[in-house]
């Protein structure tokens, strides 16, 4: 990219914040190499064209209608998921047709969304993870995203490592480090949260929060993957192709959550306002207070859940 590019690239992401002072510190996020391996990375990398040889760079709105008839899609007026600002409630959900689904992009503004779906059987062959950068890690989870231009998932932060694959169209993905946490204001109860509506944040892209905090742009194009360490706040948005205003993506999440949380450990001196979550309290999330305290010993139970 040339420097008037990056330029214009700035620019528009200011305007976007609302304030030219709101987002003075935003960099590009740097390219990666792809012959290291992805646990060896500690800051987000864009990959460019990493992905562009998957054969679901190649689909059409008739193979996937072939191979998943039906998605099951959030609706929103606001085009904002999972929880539509229009209404302030969490975005109401159906399986309808996929060729209805693609249909109703193409007619107007984003209010459907295939939000983060686990990707089919069917359609896993079709993003196999890229090597050598994935080599030795197994996917926990892959997720479909099929969205119309202008919809936006909010600032939230992922427990495992994430490699957003993009496909069609473009995504303009907005980054902040874990360090940011507090200011992030998140509705959670500890941290990490294992919920995802605890993960978002309470504080909007371009806050007067943010002002001067380090954060990071880019831009997906197809075939572009972008690498999130465990943490990374983040907030995307979607920029239909121009002639069918569909925009499809492709996550890929390793590893496991219990196996992602010791990542989080590095970033726990950032951390202030929010109790640290412990194992005895997962032990309780799942089988109650009384038995969690009589199967851990009292040590184990109040150690932080990322503790090896």
């Amino acid at each position: 990219m040339d420097l008037g590019a990056r330029q214009r690239t700035r620019q528009s992401w200011r305007r976007r914040a609302g304030s030219a002072d709101v987002t003075p510190a935003l960099a590009e996020v740097p390219v990666g190499d792809p012959a290291r391996p992805a646990a060896s990375f500690a800051t987000p990398a864009v990959f460019r064209g990493l992905c562009s040889a998957w054969p679901a760079c190649r689909w059409t709105e008739q193979s996937l209608a072939r191979a998943l008839p039906t998605v099951r899609v959030s609706r929103s007026r606001s085009g904002e998921y999972p929880r539509d600002s229009a209404s302030g409630k969490p975005c109401p959900m159906e399986t309808v047709p996929t060729a209805r689904f693609l249909a109703a992009l193409r007619e107007g503004p984003p209010t459907v969304y295939v939000h983060g779906e686990v990707l089919p059987d069917a359609l896993i062959a079709d993003c196999p993870p890229p090597h050598p950068l994935l080599r030795g890690e197994r996917v926990a989870r892959r997720s479909l995203w099929l969205s119309g231009d202008g919809a936006r998932s909010p600032l939230h932060y992922d427990l495992p490592m994430v490699l957003l694959c993009q496909l069609h169209g473009r995504k303009r993905v907005t980054l902040y480090s874990p360090r940011y946490h507090d200011l992030m204001r998140p509705q959670c109860s500890t941290w990490p949260a294992l919920t995802a509506q605890e993960r978002i944040a309470g504080t909007s892209l371009g806050a007067a929060e943010l002002r001067g905090c380090e954060g990071l742009i880019v831009e997906l194009r197809p075939g572009d993957a972008l690498l999130m360490p465990s943490g990374w706040w983040h907030e995307v948005e979607s920029v239909g192709d121009a002639r069918d205003r569909l925009c499809a993506s492709v996550g890929l999440n390793w590893p496991s959550i219990a196996d992602a949380l010791p990542a989080f450990a590095s970033h726990r001196d950032a951390v202030r306002a929010y109790p640290v979550l412990t194992q005895g309290r997962v032990v309780a999330m799942m089988h109650g207070e009384a038995k969690a305290r009589a199967a851990l010993p009292r040590a184990q139970y109040d150690l932080p859940v990322f503790a090896e």
